[in-house]
């Protein structure tokens, strides 16, 4: 655990270093979410929430939607390492592999957590989102388990793929595709039927859920307990596939 915290702050000095990329990926969803609010307001009245603004929708929406982008940097956290000529140094710091990938992880969840609450309170300040009688831990708890899961699923794309180009590639398509089928982009009800057949496969439908619960039906802790559970199952899940697939000394390239 020693070994696991002193990675993780060394990430965290690392962020505070270089924290341009993250207030990019702050400020992306800012501007979306002025822009797409009333379309989304309409939207939710046609699926019969008639007092709905669409703040109710975007805000989540885009909060899971970038919150897989920002999830994927963890990704860039490991290669960088590979980039910097820097990984058999901490391989030789005696800190075993499942050791590394928990040290990468956790700032990372802790990050992720962070980000989807200042967009929430954002969304709150500025677009008008409220609770609507849910819970504001029932909140927190979707966006803990929508960190939880996020991160070990890239941490398993790091581990399996080769070059940061691949692995960069693959976790743009999956946060846009991944995205609109869990019905971040639009109302899920408003989807395809055979997109809405498939997206209980997706985290992002899980963590729009347990939003759609606390935003639009007023749900509290008892009524996300589903898809929290669900989320953070698949994380376990996917965090003991990334340890088992996670080889230390396989060599990883930054720029290839």
């Amino acid at each position: 655990m020693r070994a696991v915290l002193t990675l993780t702050r060394r990430e965290f000095l690392l962020m505070r270093r270089d924290p341009a990329f993250i207030v990019i990926f702050f400020a992306m969803p800012l501007v979306v979410m002025p822009l797409f609010e009333t379309t989304m307001g309409l939207s939710l009245q046609a699926s019969g929430f008639d007092d709905a603004s669409g703040a109710e929708q975007v805000v989540p929406g885009q909060v899971v939607l970038f919150g897989f982008f920002i999830g994927s940097s963890v990704a860039f956290a490991v290669f960088r390492e590979h980039g910097w000529k820097t990984w058999d140094r901490l391989r030789a710091s005696a800190v075993g592999p499942r050791t590394l990938l928990a040290g990468f992880g956790l700032p990372w969840i802790v990050l992720h957590v962070a980000y989807q609450v200042t967009l929430m309170v954002v969304g709150a300040l500025f677009l008008g989102l409220r609770l609507n009688g849910g819970s504001a831990p029932a909140v927190l708890a979707v966006m803990i388990g929508y960190a939880v899961c996020v991160i070990p699923l890239v941490l398993l794309i790091a581990a399996t793929f080769r070059t940061a180009n691949q692995v960069n590639g693959i976790t743009n398509l999956m946060a846009m595709v991944l995205g609109g089928l869990g019905g971040a982009l639009v109302p899920l009800d408003q989807l395809p039927g055979w997109a809405q057949g498939i997206a209980p496969a997706t985290p992002q439908y899980w963590a729009m859920e347990g939003h759609r619960r606390v935003f639009l039906e007023g749900g509290g802790l008892i009524d996300v307990l589903v898809p929290v559970a669900v989320l953070v199952g698949a994380g376990l899940v996917l965090g003991l596939l990334a340890a088992v697939r996670f080889r230390a000394d396989e060599t990883k390239e930054f720029f290839a």
